[in-house]
């Protein structure tokens, strides 16, 4: 089978749900200029005339467009207004989601059994997808097999489970669930999916204000107006009401629509990613087999249902349904099923609750995954238990930015003792013994294994943790490329967590400059010499599409690089496919990937929020 293409997906993506998205935004002008109508005639944007010159009866109708575009502008505010509450409300990103639906946050160091066995998946299925190992929420008392993924970013992404996904499931199938849920993360659906929770509560609010009027006409007794003693406002109310409903019935059709185009792209992306139709069709025989299902009880499913693994509420009506019939799905990843749902046995589910699978149970996985698993599993057990612990995490990633040179450790352990206490400083000097062996490679994915635990830490604690990782990294008054990339890595996930969603100035004004300096600095620190550095910049570029001037200027400044990445972050995701394959282009010039540019690569990757495809091992 063909390796994952996260980019097509996206693009895939794209085509298959524009026209939906048109159509929803569409409906929401049709509503807004329906409800700016109902406003204006109850305002006298809309009358009548009866008289003419010859006195004859000939009714006429006069439009005020004053008073009606004032009645549209304040329909727009009142919807923009309670799009953008729903915004902020979920601004933070999908921790408030996943706590609104009744998830409770997995802690990364548990022992439970079962918690264990859904956390090693998550962090098996991150680590082979190069991204930071997100949140897990437990769903608790939803005994239905489903999931979500919730967020903005792999950087502010959770994961869901429920109880009944994670007991009703062998590993395998658990695996293809979160393989499900990882590729809803890296095509970009996450954003999307919150951006259509926000405009559906503004299109809510119009039956709401239409509600809001009646109960208080009602209330006050129906009093009239001065108006020729005929009080309109019930009429109003009436009207609001209607026009809501309708615009909601027509978004949740065109939402659950949309919804459905990215769950076949889902499921199709979940079967290329672990190399095994049967993990994730498996799984979906079983909410088949299941009395409950897929079904969500708690009381806010309904309006977060296009972000589940399967169908979250029932829908007697399929155009309302959020997700493909259960066996369209199947046929599609299992074209030789038989039709039946057979629930798994005891057996199965016993003998598959273990501890991580040293062999990540995929034996065809593509072998830049298998590499990134194998990377896991070298990981010293007591390392990898101390990633996983609040305190430990916090110790863990200090170590990596000590030095090798005694002298310099030795400012940098009491730097850690004035700012954080001698014991602690004992622990991050004894991770540091625990880690002195490991290369390279080994030492940034700690990083993202000890991101669940460091997103537990308060805002303060994260505060402290940065301030100290750059008092740190300064004391031999020189960044190397290592400690530049595990400090930006620290920083942007932390980041993500205290400046959700923030946004950068000159991303388009200095958009050529910024992809000049990313592939410059990879030319230059990937070739042994200028001829070989310009050739795989110029070859770089020609991949890129856009004529580009080579940054010549030595030695090329990170704090420029860690600027520009700022700024990359806020692109559309095509100009990040190209930027990407041009990057790889440039490193891969000289037909080997060095472990200098495969750390740059990852880590340049990682802070625009970009997946990378499969490298050349």
């Amino acid at each position: 089978m063909a390796q994952m293409n996260f980019f097509e997906h996206q693009d895939i993506a794209r085509r298959n749900t524009r026209l939906l998205i048109i159509l929803f935004f569409l409906a929401v002008a049709i509503l807004v200029v329906l409800t700016g109508a109902a406003v204006a005639i109850f305002a006298g944007g809309m009358g009548s005339s009866n008289s003419s010159a010859s006195g004859a009866y000939e009714p006429d109708f006069i439009f005020h467009w004053d008073i009606i575009l004032a009645a549209c502008g304040v329909v727009i505010s009142g919807i923009s207004l309670a799009v953008l509450y729903k915004w902020a409300v979920l601004r933070p990103g999908g921790r408030v989601v996943a706590e609104k639906l009744g998830g409770r946050r997995l802690d990364p160091g548990s022992s439970d059994p079962l918690e264990r066995k859904v956390l090693n998946v998550v962090e098996e299925m991150a680590i082979a997808a190069n991204m930071p190992v997100p949140p897990v929420y437990l769903l608790e008392h939803e005994a239905g097999i489903n999931a979500f993924a919730a967020g903005y970013s792999p950087k502010d992404a959770v994961i869901g489970i429920t109880r009944g996904c994670a007991e009703q499931l062998t590993r395998n199938q658990l695996q293809g669930v979160v393989a499900h849920e990882i590729a809803h993360i890296l095509n970009g659906d996450m954003r999307m999916n919150i951006r259509i929770m926000a405009v559906l509560n503004g299109i809510l609010f119009i039956s709401h204000a239409g509600y809001l009027i009646l109960r208080t006409t009602a209330l006050t007794g129906g009093r009239r107006s001065n108006n020729n003693n005929k009080n309109l406002l019930p009429f109003l109310g009436i009207a609001l009401l209607i026009i809501g409903s309708i615009g909601v019935f027509f978004g949740n059709i065109i939402k659950a629509a949309v919804s459905r185009q990215r769950e076949y792209l889902a499921d199709a992306s979940a079967v290329q990613f672990t190399r095994e139709p049967e993990s994730i069709g498996g799984a979906l025989q079983q909410i088949g087999a299941l009395q409950a299902g897929s079904q969500i009880e708690n009381q806010n499913a309904s309006e977060a249902s296009h972000l589940f693994f399967g169908q979250a509420i029932n829908k007697w009506v399929s155009i309302f349904a959020t997700h493909p019939p259960l066996e369209k799905r199947i046929k599609r990843v299992l074209p030789q099923w038989n039709g039946e749902f057979k629930a798994n046995t005891p057996q199965q589910l016993t003998s598959t609750n273990g501890e991580t699978n040293k062999s990540a149970a995929a034996a065809h996985r593509s072998k830049e995954r298998l590499a990134q698993l194998a990377i896991l599993a070298s990981l010293p057990e007591q390392t990898r238990v101390e990633a996983r612990d609040q305190i430990g995490s916090e110790a863990l990633t200090l170590a990596l930015i000590y030095s090798d040179e005694q002298s310099v450790r030795s400012i940098q352990h009491k730097l850690v003792e004035e700012e954080l206490g001698a014991e602690f400083a004992q622990r991050v000097e004894h991770n540091y013994k625990d880690i002195q062996g490991l290369s390279t490679e080994q030492r940034l994915p700690l990083v993202e294994l000890a991101m669940p635990a460091i997103k537990g830490l308060t805002v303060e604690q994260k505060k402290q943790l940065l301030n100290t990782l750059h008092q740190l990294k300064e004391v031999d008054q020189q960044v190397s490329l290592y400690e530049w990339c595990l400090t930006q890595l620290v920083e942007r996930y932390i980041r993500a967590d205290l400046k959700p969603n923030q946004r950068v100035a000159g991303v388009r004004m200095k958009a050529q400059t910024d992809a000049e300096l990313t592939l410059s600095i990879l030319a230059w620190y990937g070739h042994d010499n200028k001829h070989e550095a310009t050739a795989a910049f110029n070859a770089a570029a020609k991949v890129y599409g856009t004529a580009l001037q080579p940054i010549r200027s030595q030695p090329l400044s990170f704090g420029d690089l860690a600027d520009a990445l700022d700024r990359m972050d806020q692109w559309d995701v095509r100009q990040k496919e190209r930027l990407v394959n041009a990057w790889i282009q440039c490193v891969n010039m000289d037909g080997k990937i060095t472990a200098v540019e495969r750390k740059l690569l990852f880590t340049l990757a990682t802070c625009i929020s970009q997946p990378l495809p499969d490298l050349p091992l």
